[in-house]
């Protein structure tokens, strides 16, 4: 039973508890392949600097490069990643570059845009330059009457593996969609730094003890339907989900 309105924590809360189990902790071939081929995960983001802290900006393209990296359809609409294999930054199928200007190209087959296989890298853990202190908005804290919230800060700076990249106007910092997406949810992955979790019981967003308290849900409860839901999508692949019912569509748009 969870407190009406926080089912955004309860989530949260899960995310955290199945990226340390079955991401961290230990990669489950299924996940870690599915997110390769046919998420953003690999993609590379931008870092910007914004008053005192780096954020994430936006993805790098293959416009950010000399010659574009030899694309020239749409090659803002195209993003880019390290290939494990050869090492090289490659411009994966998939993107909405791909969607046009280029008949029959688009897919999302595991391969750049020369047609070569590519083993996409999700962490640039094995290759980073550095670690940077990445700042990641936290809204819980904003006192409500309809549920409790927390006193964590309203900036959560997060240890996060980066590259330096030589682009056409200068060098950037760049990081990978998966490595800002675990640290956004607080899980410690021996880097260092501020509010990260080593346990589920410790009181950081956003943590099954942290949600606990705003969600009413024991966080025995919550770890325990998070690993059955991972646990049922990892062996069945993928065949987990969420019923939300016919609340959505009572908005505009279903928004």
């Amino acid at each position: 039973s969870v407190k009406q309105g926080t089912d955004a924590a309860l989530a949260m809360a899960m995310g955290h508890v199945i990226l340390r189990e079955y991401h961290v902790d230990r990669q489950a071939t299924y996940f870690r392949d599915y997110v390769r081929q046919y998420t953003d995960m690999p993609m590379l983001v931008k870092l910007a600097r914004q008053g005192d802290h780096l954020v994430a900006d936006r993805f790098v393209r293959a416009s950010d490069f000399a010659q574009g990296l030899g694309e020239t359809n749409n090659p803002e609409w195209k993003t880019v990643a390290y290939d494990e294999t050869s090492g090289a930054i490659v411009v994966p199928n998939g993107s909405v570059g791909f969607r046009w200007g280029e008949t029959g190209k688009w897919n999302i087959e595991e391969k750049e845009s020369t047609g070569r296989d590519t083993t996409l890298r999700l962490s640039l853990a094995g290759i980073k330059d550095e670690f940077a202190d990445v700042a990641f908005p936290y809204f819980g804290n904003i006192e409500n009457e309809h549920f409790t919230h927390s006193d964590h800060a309203s900036v959560l700076n997060r240890r996060v593996p980066v590259k330096r990249l030589a682009l056409a106007d200068g060098e950037a910092l760049v990081a990978t969609v998966h490595d800002l997406f675990i640290a956004n949810y607080g899980v410690d992955r021996g880097y260092g730094g501020e509010n990260v979790a080593k346990s589920f019981d410790e009181d950081v967003p956003y943590t099954p003890a942290w949600a606990e308290r705003i969600t009413g849900v024991s966080r025995d409860k919550i770890i325990q339907v998070a690993r059955e839901f991972a646990t049922n999508a990892e062996k069945t692949n993928g065949r987990s989900m969420v019923i939300i019912g016919a609340a959505m569509n009572h908005w505009y748009h279903c928004d």
